[in-house]
């Protein structure tokens, strides 16, 4: 049996609140410590309870559910609950735990409860450089745009995503995977380590032996890349500006 999750719900429908609390009844590894109608009181009850697991309504009045997420820290696990379908929220599968949609059905939300904690076999969908991306580390959540993302270096298992004006990520998301899920026509992967975004490249100066530098627009950052890696960076920019 999975260790015991503390479980927050947040959502301003107070039958879908009554509904969930019910689905949930059935799954003694879950305990509901809080309810909230609002981001506000949600905001104030992670701080006093500090639950392992969120169940985060995206729709509701004032402030969005993904309003909230900056405000988790620690970050918890959260699974998105939405009254929409699948394609208003896919980009936010990028580590979250999974996502539901109302009318929730037993089986689907135990399938959901079965991935928390279980990050290996989320499997995200590609992603287009304009949807929202959620990304979650150990300390803070964020979502960001796509094409916000500059760049992705990989740390082992993990990644550094690197948003325009803003501090990087470590991510529990191999390079790979991040391969995977951003486009491949403005994101080419140029070597082992680094993903490139080609429509935030904002000057590629060159350096002895072939090599390159790139500077990033919104960005204080800069990678170096060898003379095979700037190759490769040069034909993919040369091909996103070539007219087809």
């Amino acid at each position: 049996m999975k260790p015991l999750k503390r479980v927050l719900i947040v959502d301003d429908d107070g039958k879908a609140r009554d509904a969930l609390r019910h689905l949930l009844s059935a799954h003694p590894a879950v305990k509901i410590v809080g309810e909230a109608a609002d981001v506000t009181a949600a905001a104030a009850l992670f701080k006093e309870l500090q639950p392992d697991l969120i169940f985060l309504d995206v729709q509701m009045p004032k402030r969005d559910g993904f309003s909230l997420l900056p405000e988790l820290q620690p970050a918890p696990d959260i699974i998105f609950v939405t009254a929409y379908d699948h394609h208003a929220v896919k980009a936010f599968e990028v580590n979250a735990v999974d996502f539901l949609v109302k009318p929730i059905h037993p089986e689907r939300l135990a399938l959901a409860l079965a991935r928390v904690g279980d990050p290996v076999h989320r499997k995200a969908k590609p992603f287009s450089e304009h949807d929202p991306v959620f990304l979650r580390s150990d300390r803070e959540i964020r979502v960001v745009l796509a094409k916000e993302i500059t760049h992705v270096e990989a740390d082992q298992n993990y990644a550094h995503v690197h948003i325009a004006g803003q501090r990087p990520m470590l991510i529990r998301r191999s390079l790979t995977e991040w391969n995977r899920l951003l486009p491949p026509e403005g994101f080419p992967r140029v070597n082992r380590s680094t993903i490139i975004n080609l429509y935030a490249v904002k000057e590629v100066l060159s350096l002895p032996h072939h090599r390159v530098k790139i500077h990033f627009l919104n960005s204080g950052t800069s990678v170096e890349l060898g003379c095979l890696s700037a190759r490769r960076l040069r034909r993919a920019l040369r091909a996103l500006t070539s007219p087809a």
